[in-house]
């Protein structure tokens, strides 16, 4: 996979200076955004000193992209997102003591930071700040971050609705930022990229013009600079009272024979389960990641009774079958999930599962999952509810059978009592 890239900056229609920059090194598959906090001084220091500091980080760190790229492994993974976050940690630094340099001692400038790095077919971003970076996969268009705002707090707490948030005063404020402090956390996300997935990484001073539905007209088709420079000239038609900064990707294949795995498939299944139905298209990009295709031949076991219970299925084709005492219990087709309960406890297998037709599940790993659930917090309330209604669903349908056993058993016996 080749990442293409474009990047447009405008000062805006009210800012004496653009504070905004934006980087693209495509040797390494690097693209990123920052917005100086213009309520600082030197705004534009900050912006340009964070993306030249990553930069050379990347670069300096190429023996680190090309491992992952020989071997795309999940320790090659993790030191691909280390490295990459480690190169903001050190722009956040230099950005705090260049304000310390620059406006003397209690002085502070800053700067929001948004990066995106391809490697093979796996996308990683790193967010600080406002900026936002969107994904559109088909004909849909999906906000990969999340603000680190005051607003966006008060959503999340549910202080504040949709509608009230529009109107609310302070959306500037936000809370998270490079070189406020001498360290920031970084939120970070890997996923594989599909052919032809579009990617839209930008500065506030464009998204607060341009709805999903309208960036979703613009990304379609053939894109380039004019689309690029076209999202910045709109920003500025309606109101540019910001710096408004835009860099635009698109995924493509170095080689037409080049096969890429079918990600979007992968994520339409899961869009499916139930048990992910709450979860946004983000962190069902995160479950995607861990989780492990298999694929399965007539007749094959997936699992015997009495196995011990560490992983989840998700069916994507086909059908698996599950029986107990040579009498089947369900038939599992696409979306349907079963094992699940070895999240919540290690029992072992109660019945057998085997693939009645060619087929190919989605695994998930109890170690990765739980792993993955105790750094989103969110996720994991989501999934842990939807797992324990699962339970009481089980429970209350279980007590129905055993209450209507038990009147049957008592109105048999009532049948046999010997006549007077």
């Amino acid at each position: 996979m080749q990442i293409l890239s474009w990047g447009a900056s405008d000062v805006g229609q009210t800012r004496k200076v653009n504070e905004d920059a934006f980087l693209l090194v495509p040797d390494v598959g690097l693209v990123a955004v920052a917005d100086g906090m213009g309520g600082f001084q030197r705004g534009d220091v900050a912006s340009q000193l964070a993306c030249n500091v990553v930069r050379e980080h990347v670069l300096a760190h190429r023996d680190t992209v090309d491992a992952y790229r020989r071997n795309p492994n999940d320790a090659a993974r993790g030191a691909v997102k280390a490295m990459l976050e480690t190169g903001i940690q050190k722009a956040c630094e230099e950005v705090y003591e260049a304000a310390i340099a620059i406006t003397g001692e209690g002085g502070r400038i800053g700067t929001t930071f948004d990066a995106l790095l391809v490697v093979g077919t796996t996308a990683f971003i790193a967010h600080v700040g406002d900026g936002r970076i969107y994904l559109q996969r088909g004909s849909e268009v999906h906000q990969l971050t999340e603000d680190h705002s005051l607003i966006q707090q008060q959503i999340k707490d549910g202080t504040l609705t949709q509608e009230e948030a529009r109107k609310a005063r302070f959306k500037n404020v936000i809370t998270r930022a490079l070189g406020v402090f001498p360290s920031v956390m970084v939120d970070t996300l890997h996923f594989e990229l599909d052919l032809g997935d579009r990617l839209l990484i930008c500065s506030d001073g464009m998204y607060r013009y341009v709805g999903l539905r309208e960036l979703g007209f613009t990304m379609a088709g053939d894109v380039g600079d004019r689309t690029a420079g076209g999202l910045v000239e709109l920003a500025n038609s309606r109101g540019g009272r910001d710096n408004i900064t835009v860099v635009l990707c698109l995924a493509a294949a170095e080689d037409e024979a080049e096969r890429v795995p079918p990600i979007r498939e992968r994520m339409e299944i899961l869009r499916k389960v139930d048990l992910f139905q709450y979860c946004t298209y983000r962190e069902l990009m995160a479950l995607c990641e861990i989780s492990e295709q298999r694929d399965h031949e007539a007749g094959d076991l997936l699992f015997s009774e009495g196995d011990p219970g560490r992983e989840c299925f998700v069916v994507v084709h086909g059908a698996i079958s599950i029986e107990k005492a040579g009498g089947r219990l369900a038939v599992m087709r696409p979306a349907d999930y079963f094992g699940e309960m070895s999240f919540l406890d290690s029992p072992r297998r109660s019945a057998d599962a085997v693939a009645m037709q060619a087929s190919s599940t989605l695994v998930l790993d109890k170690d990765r999952f739980l792993q993955l659930i105790k750094q989103d917090s969110d996720l994991g309330a989501k999934l842990m509810w939807q797992l324990l209604m699962k339970l009481s669903r089980i429970v209350r349908l279980s007590n129905e059978r055993l209450l209507a056993a038990t009147v049957s058993l008592e109105a048999l016996d009532a049948d046999l009592e010997p006549l007077d």
